[in-house]
């Protein structure tokens, strides 16, 4: 009997041991695999970034050559009225000579009945011709006088008849010069384009009678033509020295260029604009293959100022109170207060930091703060497909 109890004691601690090694294994299993895949998930799951997300670009930082705009109207620099210097009956008019007629310089544009010049020029040649022999006629009774008085010690100048010589001399003279003058009068019958010339108008006609200095019309330059622009105060700051040659002038699909030349001395009283003067050399085209400009035609102006050196240009919707948000390397805003130095269409121009290595916040949160750790967001460009619209 005490045999056998031993026996079954023996068994059942066995048993129990096998179980509990048994659950031991298990368990360990179990917090093996806990472990396991625990770390996986939390590998799984980063960490929340809480930084407000930006988007920025590289700094454009650049050597600028300022451009002003500029608008006016092309008007002619020099006006001459048509008048003859003599009285007279117009006897012959130019075909051109008719408003909106274009003439060259040397063109006849009206002629005076000559009859009474012509005649005028024979009356003074006579009378030359009549001088020069009354001279002629004084040297041979001089010369004679000169011989008879020869071996006289006191002979005078008047019986040597150099006065009469002389007064020959100055009725010749007196002679040439109204000869001179009734040919220039003429001269005078025909009018003579001072310059290239559009007609701007004509106030005469074939057979009228006209007097001294009478407006028969007017004349217009065509050598060079003249645009009064207006020009504000914050661009004057720009401007170049002058004369500033090579300023673009366009008209519709005409492009010309011109020269800035002088400032008109005077202000726009509403304005306050100063006025200045662009030349346009030939506007007609009359000796260029370039398009016509003509005179009442309102035209633009582009002027190249002066180069702003190391300057921030940044688009106007990035200036915010007259500041713009940088990003440095370490993704931390920095605020770029700075004077504007000039604004020109969408964007601005100011003066560069002092450090490049920032960036442009293009994208800012919504209460952006000096010193605050942002996210930098990359900025993806999504290509089209090979033959989808571009």
């Amino acid at each position: 009997m005490a045999t056998n109890k031993n026996k079954s004691y023996y068994h059942t601690h066995t048993g129990r041991m096998l179980v509990l090694f048994a659950v031991l294994i298990l368990g360990g299993s179990a917090c093996a695999a806990l472990i396991i895949f625990g770390k996986k998930e939390v590998a799984l799951t980063p960490p929340l970034d809480t930084r407000p997300k930006v988007v920025a670009q590289p700094l454009t930082i650049v050597n600028y050559q300022t451009k002003i705009s500029l608008s006016g109207v092309l008007q002619p620099a020099e006006k001459t009225d048509v008048a003859f210097e003599l009285n007279g009956k117009i006897a012959w008019l130019n075909d051109k000579f008719i408003e909106g007629g274009i003439v060259k310089k040397g063109d006849i544009l009206a002629k005076l009945d000559p009859f009474d010049y012509e005649t005028e020029v024979k009356d003074k040649q006579a009378s030359l011709a009549l001088a020069q022999a009354n001279l002629s006629e004084e040297l041979a009774k001089a010369a004679v006088a000169k011989k008879e008085w020869a071996h006289n010690p006191n002979s005078t100048a008047l019986a040597l008849r150099k006065p009469q010589v002389e007064s020959a001399k100055a009725r010749l003279k007196a002679a040439q010069a109204s000869l001179e003058r009734a040919n220039k009068n003429l001269s005078r019958t025909q009018y003579y384009a001072p310059f290239d010339a559009l007609i701007a108008s004509r106030t005469t006609g074939l057979g009228q009678v006209v007097s001294k200095t009478q407006a028969l019309g007017q004349l217009i330059n065509l050598n060079y033509g003249e645009i009064h622009v207006p020009i504000a105060g914050f661009d004057r700051a720009f401007l170049p020295a002058l004369p500033l040659e090579n300023v673009q002038v366009s008209a519709n699909d005409t492009l010309r260029t011109g020269t800035l030349t002088r400032h008109l001395g005077r202000f726009s009283e509403q304005t306050r604009m100063a006025y200045y003067v662009i030349k346009i050399h030939d506007p007609y085209a009359l000796y260029t293959a370039q398009s016509p400009l003509y005179f009442g035609q309102f035209v633009e102006a582009k002027v190249n100022g002066v180069t702003l050196n190391n300057v921030l240009k940044v688009p106007q919707a990035q200036l915010r109170n007259n500041a713009v948000w940088l990003l440095d390397a370490n993704q931390t805003l920095a605020k770029h207060s700075a004077p504007i130095i000039r604004k020109e269409q969408d964007f601005v121009l100011l003066p560069a930091p002092l450090e490049p290595h920032f960036q442009l916040v293009t994208q800012l949160p919504e209460y952006p703060q000096q010193g605050m750790q942002v996210n930098l967001q990359a900025v993806t460009v999504q290509l089209a497909d090979k033959g989808a619209k571009q």
